[in-house]
């Protein structure tokens, strides 16, 4: 049974929580920070909260040293009694952050009821200042709630801004 997801899929990815592991070589430990994100990188240099240009989530940003973490805030009270989220992590890859976003998708069942999706998809930074971060993220073309499964997805670039 195939079904459209519950909320836009373009806005789903930008915002979750990525788990990659941490390479220890002096090249990576040594590595030259990105342009845009060497004064960004810094404790307390970034606003705590960011809203996506895309969807209007809001996310709580971090970024140290070679990790940059963001997870969805603003969860409305009904995706937050279901437990859905949104969690991103990435690691300092040359230029950009590259990593996945975690969630956890609520989606319509054609029968009205509603089915929870863990997803994992992928994400990347490529600018962070204290006034922008924008990059890119996997987004959902194709996807069958009744069993979970992506059978598409597409690329979508995200802006987000610090909250006002």
């Amino acid at each position: 049974m195939r079904v459209k997801p519950f909320f836009s899929t373009t806005a789903l990815i930008f915002g979750i929580l990525v788990t990659t592991s941490p390479k220890l070589s002096s090249e990576t430990q040594n590595a030259p920070k990105p342009a845009g994100t060497k004064s960004a990188a810094k404790a307390g240099a970034l606003p705590a909260i960011w809203k996506s240009q895309t969807s209007g989530k809001e996310y709580r940003v971090k970024v140290e040293d070679d990790l940059f973490t963001a997870e969805w805030v603003n969860i409305p009270p009904d995706a937050a009694k279901q437990g859905r989220y949104i969690r991103t992590q990435c690691r300092r890859s040359a230029s950009r952050w590259i990593g996945t976003s975690r969630l956890l998708l609520g989606c319509q069942l054609s029968n009205g009821n509603m089915k929870l999706c863990p997803l994992i998809l992928r994400f990347e930074v490529d600018f962070i200042s204290p006034d922008r971060i924008t990059g890119g993220g996997e987004n959902l073309k194709d996807f069958d709630c009744g069993t979970c499964e992506i059978r598409k997805t597409g690329w979508g670039p995200f802006t987000w801004t610090p909250k006002k």
